[in-house]
């Protein structure tokens, strides 16, 4: 029976206290937060209640979650956020870990039992019990995601996590940031076990009577995590296993990012102290890290895609019915893609194309992306069978009568568009909603085609589609609220970061990246070397380089891109006449295997040279400098244009925008977080600088002259 404690001096709110059977229920349920974390508060509400704990001399302890599908989500990072002083930062990993080592060292069992999210200091707090149990459920993950903000775990993982299962097994984790699910890590020994989510309980019971039979204070480490830590503790071994890692991170970072760095210099340095002295370094390392610009640009990209999710949520609540039916017209990469998408999400998908061929290519691009997920364990055999059974092939609209969504990823041509709009409307209800996938066709002229112009919406995906996580709506004079909620809904489904943008040319990603491109083209053709284009913009922290983008893309698609925004802005975004020059020598990039650079078998086998010939190149000597700022700033000039034109406003939006849609570097925070951190008036400076040498494409927006003069940000104060 169920023997509740009361708990006065917990002043948080956010813990209860029960006894039942003599094992003490310590329930994490903050009521001012929608899941829980670790925050000085609650922090404060733990050792009030591990005193009563310890009092009552329970024969075990189970740590729980009151709240749905999460059990800890990780540290306040609203708190991190707001910390400047790194002593003070390290007063607070200080007690988290006196906190923590409490929680080791209490004289009976204690067991963690962790339903949904259990990351960052969630996972911690789990790791410092005798015993963990997790729930085999899709919301139950497991992960240090700290590096992903910046950071590394503070509350012990660099340490504890290690000696659980493993040097070799802990830095991929906690490297990358990456989460497991409750089987995986079982298999890894994070978790003890692992069980149904009605059985939770139970389970967690089992482990403390298993852990009192067992000596609950003795590591359970298994012989191969054992032989690696001894393996890493061998001198040539551990330079190795370091040296390995070290590689990897910089290979990925291009050493923009300092936490995973220090994450490793912490673990191989504590790996060899005594975990209290060890755990000294970990705040150390920590609270140097936390005051860190890349930290802090880090952290805010959080706060920035939890405000635009949360905007995204509202919308979406607004639809009025649920869509379970899809139709995809065109089954080519796109296509195929968002079907593939939209059927993993358990939505039913009529996929058509104009013949039987195209369909079946669209249907083995699907399975052979399921088939994927398959090998990574994201799904089983059956549930692949399954979720390929939701896609409907088609060659005509027979399927079409009972659907209530469709999108278009038809050839980027008003015409054939128009003609599938009125062909589907022809055979479907008054309130069936069309979306286009078009990246630069206005979606009011796509609209001028249409019955129903207020049930129009473009959907603009990005590719690949199973792996870019940024959707941009856009919405047309005469989009319904109801089109629009509908269409976020849809994507907020499909798992995407949505934002919503109003009708333009370009929109607003497409528009912002082809001056991006084009002042690369400009500075190729004024003497720079390809390799020294993609090299620096590289370095500054680009993903990829333009050029080797432009081939990504399909330099035929760059240049209709080019030729559409043209018609509409004149010089402002006009490329360099290389691109038809490029397509007459037959070079389309990637996909027809020659473009920039040279490709075997898909692979890129480093620049063309013929390329030089083809458009009558001379080298000349410019700086890279000079190009990284010429590139970015010019994308940061087409967004002042979109801002002042009213494509966009939000600067959340904006910065989610660029660094989802098209990889600008996070660790900058977004195009104008990076204009707030140079100053504006220095980017006008710049731009005025660039505009004198080179033409009035460079001249800045008037928004940023204003702006500049007003010593003003796009973030406020931040």
């Amino acid at each position: 029976m169920a023997d509740p404690v009361p708990s006065p001096d917990d002043a948080s709110g956010a813990l209860r206290l029960t006894l039942e059977d003599g094992v003490a229920w310590l329930t994490l349920d903050d009521p001012a937060k929608k899941v829980n974390t670790v925050s000085s508060r609650v922090m404060a509400g733990f050792e009030a209640l591990l005193d009563r704990i310890e009092a009552e001399k329970p024969r075990g302890l189970v740590l729980v979650s009151g709240k749905p599908d999460t059990f800890v989500a990780g540290a306040d990072i609203e708190e991190l956020q707001g910390l400047s002083d790194p002593a003070e930062v390290r007063a607070l990993l200080e007690r988290g870990h006196e906190l923590c080592q409490r929680i080791h060292h209490l004289p009976f069992p204690t067991v963690a039992a962790i339903h949904g999210a259990c990351l960052g200091g969630g996972l911690e707090l789990a790791l410092a019990c005798d015993l963990r149990v997790a729930t085999e459920h899709p919301k139950t993950k497991l992960g240090l995601p700290e590096v992903q903000l910046g950071l590394f775990p503070g509350l012990g993982g660099t340490q504890r996590l290690p000696r659980l299962i493993g040097v070799a097994s802990a830095l991929p984790l906690i490297l990358s940031g990456s989460q497991v699910d409750a089987k995986k890590a079982r298999r890894l020994g994070i978790v003890d076990a692992t069980c149904h989510p009605a059985d939770l309980r139970t389970a967690a019971l089992r482990l403390v009577d298993q852990g009192k039979v067992k000596g609950h204070g003795k590591p359970r480490s298994s012989f191969l995590q054992k032989a690696q830590n001894a393996l890493a503790s061998v001198p040539v071994a551990k330079s190795i296993v370091y040296s390995k890692a070290r590689e990897g991170v910089m290979a990925k970072t291009g050493g923009h990012y300092p936490a995973p760095l220090k994450a490793l210099e912490v673990i191989e340095e504590g790996m060899s102290l005594p975990l209290d002295k060890a755990l000294e370094l970990e705040a150390k390392g920590f609270s140097e890290l936390v005051v860190s610009p890349e930290a802090k640009s880090l952290m805010g990209i959080f706060f920035m895609k939890n405000e635009v999710d949360g905007r995204a949520a509202a919308l979406a609540a607004k639809a009025t019915h649920d869509v379970e039916r899809a139709g995809v017209l065109g089954a080519g990469f796109m296509g195929s893609g968002i079907a593939q998408v939209l059927a993993y999400k358990d939505i039913r998908v009529e996929l058509k194309d104009r013949d039987w061929p195209s369909v079946g290519r669209g249907l083995k691009s699907c399975r052979d992306l399921f088939q994927g997920l398959v090998r990574r364990r994201k799904m089983t055999p059956v549930e692949l069978t399954l979720a390929m059974s939701r896609i409907h092939p088609a060659v005509d609209y027979g399927g079409f009568g009972r659907l209530e969504f469709v999108i278009e990823a038809v050839f980027e041509d008003v015409a054939l568009k128009h003609k599938v709009i009125q062909e589907v409307e022809a055979v479907t209800s008054e309130r069936l909603i069309f979306a286009s996938n078009t990246s630069t066709i206005p979606i009011a002229r796509l609209a001028g085609g249409s019955s129903r112009p207020h049930n129009v919406v473009g959907m603009h995906f990005f590719s690949p589609v199973h792996k870019m996580p940024l959707l941009e709506v856009i919405r047309h004079p005469a989009t319904s609220e109801e089109a629009l909620a509908t269409t976020v809904q849809v994507g907020k489904r499909m798992g995407k970061t949505v934002i919503v943008v109003n009708d333009g040319p370009g929109f607003f990603t497409t528009r912002v990246l082809a001056p991006f491109l084009n002042e690369a083209a400009w500075i190729l053709t004024q003497g720079a070397p390809i390799e020294q284009i993609d090299r620096a913009l590289t370095r500054w922290g680009f993903p990829v380089g333009p050029i080797a983008l432009m081939d990504e893309v399909g330099i035929d698609i760059g240049g209709h891109v080019s030729r559409v925004l043209l018609e509409y802005f004149g010089e402002r975004i006009q490329a360099p006449e290389i691109f038809q020059r490029l397509l007459d020598d037959g070079r389309t990039g990637r996909k027809g295997g020659k473009g920039f650079y040279r490709y075997e078998n898909g692979k890129k086998k480093g620049v063309d040279e013929s390329v030089y010939q083809l458009l009558e190149w001379s080298k000349s000597e410019i700086a890279d400098q000079e190009i990284v700022e010429r590139c970015w700033m010019q994308m940061l000039n087409e967004t002042a244009h979109c801002i002042e034109e009213g494509i966009i406003e939000n600067p959340a939006d904006i910065d989610i925008g660029v660094i989802f849609g098209f990889g600008f570097p996070p660790f900058r925070g977004g195009i104008l977080h990076e204009a707030d951190r140079l100053g504006l008036a220095h980017v006008v400076a710049r731009l005025d600088h660039y505009a004198d040498r080179y033409g009035d494409r460079l001249a800045p927006a008037q928004l940023l002259r204003d702006m500049a003069a007003r010593g003003a940000k796009f973030h406020g104060d931040d």
